[in-house]
């Protein structure tokens, strides 16, 4: 089947894409968070395992690249709100005892509500999909900047946080639908079948 590892290579290309993502001045340095909406976009169209398997990768190398003494990007983007300094789109500071493999926990609990939208995707019904995505996407910065604000000992929102997460989500939203094609067109390349309850459904239309 070349569908999985052809879509685990991509999944691992969207970390090195990620280095050279900037933020968007203009939208208050939102940023566009490629390896979390990848997978997202990926588990409606790969089954339960697989989408662990994803969920294991991506929360694995997101926590060894931006856990271990980088600040997280919405912890950090607090502190220099709170400053009165203007934020920088750096991905992070410190994450003030967070356990490494945690994002491995919040992509796969994430990815299953992903995988209750297959039918839809299969049948080339977006809208669903890629609201869900969105909301994943501030689902996942929400729990992990609850998580560092509760270990740092202080429980506070300020507006900028709100309006980062905001346009994060929608940013993600924005480039689902991209992913969803490029996905539509390595299946039909491939030959790839969605398999969910029982039902079939090939991409070349038969």
């Amino acid at each position: 089947m070349v569908f999985y590892p052809v879509t685990l290579v991509l999944l691992l290309l969207t970390f090195v894409v990620q280095e050279f993502i900037p933020g968007v001045p203009m939208a208050g340095y939102a940023t566009l968070f490629l390896p979390p909406v990848f997978f997202f976009a990926a588990s409606v169209a790969v089954p339960f395992p697989m989408m662990l398997l994803m969920a294991f990768i991506t929360g694995f190398i997101w926590d060894a690249r931006y856990m271990p003494g980088v600040p997280e990007p919405l912890a950090h983007a607090a502190d220099s709100l709170l400053a009165g300094a203007p934020f920088t789109p750096e991905i992070g500071a410190g994450t003030g005892g967070v356990s490494f493999g945690i994002s491995i926990f919040w992509f796969g609990l994430l990815g299953t509500f992903m995988q209750g939208v297959r039918p839809l995707f299969k049948r080339g019904r977006l809208e669903l999909p890629v609201l869900l995505v969105g909301f994943n996407v501030f689902a996942w910065l929400l729990m992990e900047y609850l998580l560092i604000t509760f270990l740092r000992g202080s429980l506070h929102f300020p507006s900028g946080i709100w309006s980062k997460m905001i346009t994060d989500s929608m940013l993600a939203m924005l480039a689902s639908p991209l992913i969803f094609l490029l996905l539509y067109s390595l299946a039909g390349m491939s030959r790839y079948e969605i398999k969910y309850e029982g039902l079939r459904y090939s991409f070349d239309g038969r």
